[in-house]
């Protein structure tokens, strides 16, 4: 399993990493982890804890030379300055470093897990045993339609981002890639724009996201005098679609419903957004909370009747699914992962297609009237948003995930390529130091 980002305790690209490796290992795989040292501190603690699954290993690797430029982007607080640069180099290296170590070893699948990205996934896949991608995002695009009040520079960002997709397809790393991959998982429909027309077949689409614990929360009634209280938790970007999330608010105080937001989060735009909410006279009705710790930010969940992600672009939306598990129904768009997580039982998907940015926010803020004026159907809404977190559980995620993989790779078999065999890990190849490929014992 290849998870350049993999760490216990974490969300994102190392969450993803770190649980789909235990749970994988939980189904009864046997599975070793090449990852990087970000987080080899932790996850030798959780090794020495005894915790984890007798089949799970973990081969920590990373060059001291691309530790050093990884280390440099962090010292700078600028780490997408080195961070995505270092992954592709070290794709390099980790091709070198599996074939001198395990040329023996017998593995029956290569899954590259993150980064859970479409640009230059994994090297790995030269290795000539099966591979799986994914799941894989970031192929999605901001219609341009929702793009009009974006300012230059960041008009001009995703324009270079598009066209960097448009460019995978000749990309001679993804290609590869995706051609010698026997099933790519993708987190969006929209992703498969960015793979070749041949290796389409191979597609399969699955959020791939998932939640350590499974939450018991059930919707908290709202008071008779107190307005409907609105959450948005993340990054302060125009692709965040936040500025849409505004006008939105203004739109449904304007007919009547009593809302309000809090802003949960920083970046870039904060002074942009501050001044479009005085512009629009919603400073009475809007909180900006800047950045909170996960735990305060769990907490405010409760304190919370809906969670309002009108994001442009997410491949995932890991809010989605910490707001489902506090019961709260979710407003978004049509649009990336949670456009495809979220439907008409536990929250509302507004349609975004041939619709300019005054009429998204409009419909937007129509779902915020609705919401408003009937709790009753809310907290129905909560309670089926409960009951859709009970089904990303990470063992559900895992276990749907090799299912599909066995069933694919059995498929093949029949015309005799391809069988799963009985997982059979024994590791080949010279100077494997026990530090570095440990089991729940902590042993080689």
């Amino acid at each position: 399993m290849s998870a350049f980002s993999c760490g216990p305790g974490q969300g994102s690209e190392p969450g993803v990493g770190w649980n789909m490796a235990v749970e994988v290992a939980r189904l009864g795989h046997e599975v070793v982890v090449l990852t990087q040292t970000e987080f080899a501190v932790e996850i030798r603690q959780q090794i020495a804890s005894g915790a984890l699954p007798p089949g799970l290993r973990f081969d920590i690797y990373m060059p001291p030379w691309l530790a050093r430029l990884r280390d440099f982007g962090f010292r700078c607080r600028q780490p997408a300055l080195t961070w995505h640069l270092t992954s592709l180099l070290w794709q390099f290296c980790a091709l070198r470093h599996v074939k001198r170590r395990y040329h023996n070893a017998g593995f029956n699948l290569i899954h590259h897990v993150t980064f859970a990205s479409i640009r230059h996934p994994t090297l790995l896949a030269f290795l000539n045993v099966p591979t799986v991608l994914g799941p894989l995002g970031g192929g999605d695009i901001i219609p341009l339609a929702l793009r009009r009040s974006f300012p230059w520079k960041y008009w001009l960002v995703e324009l270079v981002r598009d066209v960097h997709n448009w460019s995978l397809r000749a990309d001679p790393m993804t290609r590869a890639a995706f051609r010698r991959a026997r099933i790519i998982f993708l987190r969006t429909d929209a992703t498969i724009a960015a793979v070749p027309p041949r290796d389409r077949g191979k597609a399969c689409i699955c959020v791939g996201l998932g939640v350590a614990d499974v939450a018991t929360a059930e919707p908290v009634p709202r008071r008779a005098d107190e307005p409907l209280r609105l959450l948005y938790a993340g990054g302060l970007l125009y692709l965040k679609g936040i500025h849409l999330g505004l006008r939105a608010l203004a739109h449904a105080r304007a007919r009547g419903a009593d809302a309000a937001l809090t802003i949960v989060g920083d970046g870039p735009v904060r002074a942009d957004l501050e001044r479009l909410t005085f512009q629009l006279g919603l400073s009475p009705y809007v909180t900006f909370r800047g950045h909170v710790t996960r735990d305060r930010l769990l907490l405010m969940y409760r304190e919370h009747h809906v969670m309002l992600f009108p994001s442009l672009r997410d491949a995932g939306g890991m809010v989605v699914l910490e707001a489902w598990g506090q019961a709260l129904p979710v407003i978004c768009f049509g649009l990336g992962g949670p456009g495809q997580m979220v439907d008409e039982t536990c929250g509302r998907v507004v349609a975004v297609t041939n619709r300019s940015e005054a009429e998204c926010a409009i419909a937007l803020g129509n779902e915020i009237v609705a919401l408003a004026a009937d709790d009753p159907m809310r907290l129905a809404l909560g309670s089926a948003a409960l009951a859709r977190h009970r089904d990303f559980s990470w063992r559900q995620i895992a276990s749907r995930l090799y299912g599909e993989i066995e069933t694919r790779l059995q498929r093949r078999a029949t015309d005799g390529t391809d069988a799963l065999r009985r997982p059979d890990l024994q590791q080949g190849g010279r100077n494997r130091p026990a530090a570095d490929v440990a089991g729940p014992g902590g042993r080689a």
